[in-house]
């Protein structure tokens, strides 16, 4: 009894000493690698960055009015006239005389025109511009964050089915001693049939968890493949640590916070400043517009007696589109409405990210108590099974009471795996929910 005791405690030691912490040798991950690899690759990330692009130039576009216009035309024709047919019932043919003539005539013109005033329709067409560039340029951000966000959690979803998985082969290494053992109790005759047969009960419930956690592990990994843009489904583990640091969250805190960081309420509030400036472009619909403009021109023929010909003009000008069939009018009501709704869609967003401010900062603490009560009762069953197999190595418990221990601290290890994912996963959403989880990203 004493050497079979001595072997189980040895195999047992060994066993746990093997490393067996990243499954199969697999390159490891870390998190930031994974965040990297999503914002370089994620398609919607780059169709953002090319809508920001686009407003950028737009910018400029709209400054150009601002800018001189200033233009060229040339010109080059050939005469040829001959004598006039009157028709064929006609007594005779009348000559031209001296009308018919072969000549030529080149022309050039340039001009130039500069607006010197339009009542501020140019510089709020300016201004509309470049809200919407910074309304394109914070949806870069949404998107971005919305991509650091989802890398985070399919990562912490792979971290925990690997450990998952840890938690499934030692299950069934365990699994495997115990039925050694029983086999090796049966054969001194110190117990029954029952308990080898027990014992491989529970070797193949081990087999079929190990299975199942394979799958989860594998299905796992293409999911973050997916994220991180990998189309060839490329293999590798990731970075296994403990329960982090509890970070300290104050709701109050939290709510100032997001509302002065999420790019979301700047994106409405630039879209409200955009419409707004909307409006001034189009009420100077009906505005006089001041311009000044110039050219000269030049002219030269082969005619006798004609030679070059130059000229130059130069003044103001004032177009004053006084009515246009209430266009500008109804177009003013359009652009009011469209501020109301902007205004309304930042009260709606207001709402929704203090909703999910709460719910980000309940979650975050929840499953910080869980990663607690996790921690316990690993330690309870841990304890528990110790007691189970004292027991039953002196005879005095069940094979169904060591079975049940172990269930439980499989149970325990599995939980504490979620535990920590779930705490990793709230973490990333609570820094979602509060505008920082950039800053995450080195």
């Amino acid at each position: 009894m004493t050497l079979i005791r001595r072997i189980i405690i040895i195999l047992t030691l060994v066993l746990a000493a093997a490393p067996w912490g990243y499954p199969d040798d697999l390159p490891v991950l870390t998190i930031d690698d994974c965040v990297k690899a999503s914002l370089a690759n994620n398609p919607k990330l780059k169709e953002a960055a090319g809508s920001a692009d686009f407003y950028k130039a737009m910018v400029g576009v709209a400054k150009s009015a601002y800018m001189p216009q200033v233009s060229t035309s040339g010109g080059y024709t050939h005469y040829d006239t001959s004598k006039i047919t009157l028709g064929p019932d006609s007594e005779a043919m009348a000559s031209a005389g001296g009308f018919a003539k072969r000549y030529n005539i080149a022309q050039e013109s340039t001009g130039a025109s500069q607006l010197i005033w339009d009542f501020g329709k140019t510089l709020n067409s300016i201004k509309l511009a470049k809200e919407n560039l910074t309304s394109a340029q914070c949806a870069f951000l949404e998107t971005q964050e919305n991509t650091i966000l989802e890398a985070k959690k399919a990562y912490y979803a792979v971290l925990r089915t690997q450990l998952m998985l840890a938690v499934a082969r030692e299950n069934l290494r365990q699994s495997q001693i115990h039925l050694e053992r029983a086999e090796g109790l049966f054969e001194v005759g110190y117990r029954q049939k029952y308990d080898v047969t027990k014992a491989e009960v529970e070797v193949s419930n081990a087999k079929l968890d190990l299975v199942t956690a394979q799958k989860d592990y594998k299905l796992a990994k293409a999911s973050l493949n997916s994220v991180m843009g990998n189309k060839d489904s490329s293999d590798f583990a990731v970075e296994e640590y403990g329960m982090p640091e509890p970070r300290e969250t104050d709701l109050s805190d939290a709510l100032k916070t997001a509302m002065d960081n999420r790019v979301e309420l700047v994106k409405l509030q630039s879209q409200a400043r955009a419409a707004q400036a909307d409006i001034e472009v189009k009420k100077k619909g009906n505005w006089p517009t001041i311009s000044a403009a110039g050219a000269h021109q030049v002219s030269d023929t082969d005619t006798e007696g004609v030679g070059n010909v130059k000229s130059w003009n130069a003044g103001l000008s004032v177009n004053f589109p006084w009515f246009d069939g209430l266009r500008t009018k109804s177009e003013v009501e359009a652009a009011q409405a469209s501020l109301k709704m902007a205004q309304y869609a930042i009260e709606d967003e207001s709402l929704k990210i203090s909703l999910e401010v709460q719910d980000s900062v309940l979650g975050l603490a929840e499953a910080r108590e869980r990663f607690d009560v996790t921690e316990k009762l690993l330690q309870q069953s841990s304890e528990n099974l110790e007691i189970a197999n004292a027991r039953y190595e002196e005879g005095l418990g069940s094979i169904i009471e060591v079975t049940d221990a172990e269930t439980q601290l499989v149970g325990a290890k599995q939980n504490r795996a979620s535990a920590i994912s779930g705490y990793l996963t709230s973490r990333a959403k609570y820094e979602k929910a509060v505008g920082i989880i950039s800053q995450s990203v080195k």
